[in-house]
């Protein structure tokens, strides 16, 4: 049977994994090079889970006789997104009534079938719930993402865009909105 995904917050015991997953994301697209700060930072789930403000959503695949019950199903985390709220330790560009989604990382194993669609349209969904807008900001370089985001409606504002103060190498971070309903046809 093929997996099936949903996305929910991480549990503690899942913490690490995620972690794991959006560290080797930016690793294997190339966005980071070797061990250092941020390849450090992406891995440190746990640390980004216990801020106030902050949540770490993962997508979680299941396999099995009876995959829609997940506690019947093989379990396995297919990808991981972190939500920070504007004004939370992790929000570098979240307004007030915004926000952030950040550290997009999916297991390279469940590439390509719509595992990171999926987790941003639950951040996405997340943030509306709560009454708030998504922004993110991406990597001038990410051209994959861009497209993942243009195709969800997602729109550049970029007179928010910036540059990392501390890791200057990342060059300038593009700034999208999420629309403010994101349309689930493919």
């Amino acid at each position: 049977m093929a997996a099936q995904f949903f996305v929910r917050g991480a549990r503690p015991d899942e913490l690490a994994t995620a972690g794991r997953i959006a560290r080797d994301a930016y690793l294997l697209d190339g966005l980071i090079q070797g061990e250092n700060d941020y390849a450090a930072h992406l891995e440190d789930a746990a640390g980004r889970a216990a801020a106030d403000g902050v949540d770490v959503l993962v997508a979680v695949a299941t396999e099995g006789d009876d995959a829609s019950e997940p506690s019947t199903a093989a379990r396995a985390i297919a990808g991981t997104i972190t939500v920070a709220e504007a004004g939370s330790a992790l929000a570098d560009i979240a307004l007030p009534g915004e926000m952030e989604l950040r550290m997009l990382g999916v297991a390279h194993s469940y590439r390509g079938r719509g595992v990171g669609e999926l987790i941003m349209r639950e951040a996405v969904a997340l943030a509306h719930r709560r009454g708030m807008e998504a922004v993110l900001s991406l990597m001038e370089s990410n051209a994959k993402a861009a497209r993942l985001y243009q195709r969800m409606g997602f729109e550049r504002i970029p007179e928010r865009d910036w540059r990392v103060p501390e890791i200057p190498e990342l060059g300038t971070m593009l700034v999208y909105c999420a629309p403010p309903t994101v349309n689930r046809a493919r």
